[in-house]
């Protein structure tokens, strides 16, 4: 895999590009509206694309025998102790760690295809994690699912792991 492409989740809150800040609200509406300019949603789009490294996180050893190792994780994906356990339920993750973050100047719609090994369909909803896709059938992405406030975090560059319970198989190496 070679990309990792960002998409926004459609769920509130809302997420906004003001003047380069990213900022998630509650407010309703398509648009927001802040100092005369009307700033677009970018929730149900793809925002940004990245290269990214996995890493298994083996839960019990991490937090228990390398306490600083675990520390370093909980910072950079901006979790609490309490957040990770609830999430992973105690059993082993993978830590996606994002490098070289692009962020798009026109967030992309979900223009993409999918294979099931015989052929090629669009894309027509994104997935719940994440999934492979292709944008011109040779170059495959992963294209990864991401709530509003967290995508927030990641796209002002607090956040640089993603966790998850489960990835794509061609992603480990």
């Amino acid at each position: 895999m070679s990309k990792l492409l960002l998409y926004c989740c459609k769920a509130k809150p809302t997420l906004y590009n003001v003047l380069g800040k990213f900022i998630t609200t509650k407010y309703l509406g398509k648009d927001f509206k802040q100092d005369g300019l009307t700033h677009p949603e970018l929730n149900g789009k793809i925002v940004a694309e990245c290269d990214f490294e996995v890493e298994e996180i083996n839960y019990r050893s991490a937090k228990f025998v390398c306490n600083r190792y675990y520390l370093e994780i909980l910072k950079k994906s901006c979790l609490t102790d309490k957040q990770m356990y609830n999430y992973l339920k105690g059993k082993n993750g993978y830590a996606i760690h994002i490098k070289n973050l692009h962020i798009f100047d026109k967030p992309k719609e979900l223009d993409f295809y999918s294979s099931n090994y015989f052929y090629f369909n669009e894309v027509e909803k994104a997935p719940q994690n994440m999934m492979k896709v292709w944008e011109d059938r040779e170059n495959p992405f992963v294209l990864i699912s991401i709530q509003p406030q967290w995508l927030c975090k990641i796209l002002n560059r607090e956040k640089t792991i993603e966790i998850r319970k489960k990835v794509l198989k061609e992603m480990i190496k």
